[in-house]
């Protein structure tokens, strides 16, 4: 189903790949995925959220990298990291709903990693108590991801960011 809606007039955060974004404050975390996936963690009970831009693998010439062990313990790291902030600023894990939004290039070459990556991504919140929601679209260039902070409303967009237009929501998962 597709809805549309405008967005908030709220503060806006951009979330750069490999980095992540967390407040108790109302604003927008931004993140333009492109054979990545945005981890977008939101406590409703305290009003925080957060958001990740994890990358499957490097590439070049729209080919990946090997995905090694290294580059898999370094995204555990970041999880780790991301989830920490998350309690910091008053987040409670069993509270937690983690929405998975990924961007796989219709190229062959990146099923694999891109479902490598999620399926870690899934393990590490194995035991939350709401089950993880996954969505992995394809589409050419790739997507953007807004989720408000402090109500955990996400907004799914074929649309760049860099656009000045405003934003109609292709699908909202709030």
């Amino acid at each position: 189903m597709i809805v549309t809606r405008m967005l908030p007039a709220l503060p806006q955060l951009i979330v750069e790949p490999d980095a992540f974004r967390v407040a108790r404050e109302n604003s927008l975390l931004l993140s333009e995925l492109h054979a990545a996936v945005a981890v977008c963690v939101h406590d409703d009970t305290q009003g925080v959220g957060g958001l990740l831009h994890l990358r499957y693998v490097a590439t070049s010439n729209d080919q990946p990298i090997d995905l090694t062990d290294n580059t898999l313990s370094s995204d555990l790291l970041l999880m780790d990291r991301f989830c920490k902030e998350l309690r910091k600023i008053g987040a409670r894990k069993q509270s937690w709903r983690v929405n998975l939004i990924s961007h796989t290039p219709e190229s062959a070459h990146m099923d694999a990693p891109a479902a490598t990556v999620l399926d870690l991504l899934k393990a590490y919140f194995a035991d939350s108590r709401r089950p993880v929601e996954c969505q992995d679209l394809r589409r050419t260039p790739g997507l953007s991801v807004r989720l408000e902070s402090r109500e955990g409303r996400i907004w799914v967009s074929g649309r760049p960011l860099t656009s000045s237009k405003p934003v109609a929501a292709l699908a909202d998962v709030g």
